[in-house]
């Protein structure tokens, strides 16, 4: 069975590959560029390959670009448009209903888009990039109002929409990457029915820690979402420790490490006093990592950035 074909690197030049996968994981490859291949790198792996064992670079709370005092709100300095360009995989969709509309919010701050310009976005993106999937965690954000219809009712009145509904995949089990080729998947973190919305169910997330969601339909799914941070060494620890329980893993579970948090300081949230030093620590143990040819799981960031993404899908593909 083959798999990746290619090594994400950071704009160097490496040959062509040839790789072998067992249980999704890629084996030793040939050679190749890539940093023109960031927005196709799903291209290189094999369609057997599950999308709990990919290396899978995602974002925190994707559309959150706005903010009304620095360093409490915002969490990406890029467009869904450009983190899906740079390889991102993995986005963490909030959504607030209001007049029976689905709308961007982190906590109360409204983000100036809607759902419509967020599947716009992913939508297109898809369709120039048929090779990729993208997985959606889509939660209910901030306080309902004016609605006269249940959460699920306005979501799926947007996933019936003709411009969208080919491109979504609901079911509620983790799939082979060739079964969502060019589909959106979807995590679904709101109240809602597996006949109706469908997904793959995480209601069950539990707030600010790690935790396991197993549920009957054989989905295993493992979180790291500790982000009330009291240090940045003991959210480091969290990380890592996932990290490496995902590249060691052979048992089909997935791993979703968020890397993201915040400290609070007088009660304000400080979002960047975190990224900034959590970013640089993974970029830095993507780069020196010696855990080649294995997964590291789902990892969800704030302000993501090109060369994290390179060095963990260079670990992956390698």
């Amino acid at each position: 069975m083959t798999a990746p074909r290619r090594v994400i690197g950071r704009g160097w030049i490496l040959a062509a590959l040839a790789v072998a996968v067992i249980g999704g994981v890629p084996a030793r490859a040939d050679a190749q560029t890539a940093d023109s291949e960031l927005d196709h790198w799903m291209a290189f792996v094999d369609d057997a390959a599950r999308l709990g064992d990919l290396t899978i670079p995602g974002t925190h709370d994707s559309g959150a670009l706005f903010e009304s005092f620095p360093g409490t709100a915002i969490c990406q300095d890029m467009s869904i448009a450009n983190q899906l360009d740079i390889g991102v995989r993995y986005l963490d969709i909030r959504l607030r209903q209001i007049g029976n509309a689905l709308v961007v919010h982190h906590g109360a701050v409204y983000q100036h888009q809607n759902f419509d310009d967020v599947l716009v976005q992913v939508t297109g993106f898809l369709r120039a990039n048929p090779s990729e999937t993208v997985i959606m965690e889509v939660s209910s954000e901030h306080t309902p109002a004016d609605n006269t219809e249940s959460y699920e009712q306005t979501f799926m009145r947007y996933v019936n929409h003709p411009s969208y509904r080919d491109a979504w995949w609901r079911e509620r089990r983790i799939p082979r990457l060739g079964e969502v080729r060019g589909k959106i998947v979807l995590l679904r973190r709101f109240s809602g029915s597996a006949s109706v919305a469908g997904g793959i169910d995480v209601t069950g997330w539990r707030d600010n820690t790690q935790f396991t969601l197993t549920d009957a339909a054989g989905v295993r799914i493992t979180v790291q979402d500790s982000y009330v941070v009291s240090s940045n060494g003991t959210k480091w620890s969290a990380i890592t420790g996932l990290l490496g329980q995902a590249a060691g893993d052979t048992g089909g579970s997935w791993y979703v490490n968020f890397t993201s948090g915040y400290w609070s300081i007088l009660g304000i949230p400080n979002i960047l006093g975190v990224s900034g030093d959590i970013n640089r620590r993974l970029l830095d143990y993507a780069t020196a990592s010696t855990l080649h040819h294995v997964h590291h799981g789902t990892v969800v960031s704030d302000f993501v950035a090109r060369p994290i993404v390179q060095q963990l899908l260079r670990l992956y593909f390698e």
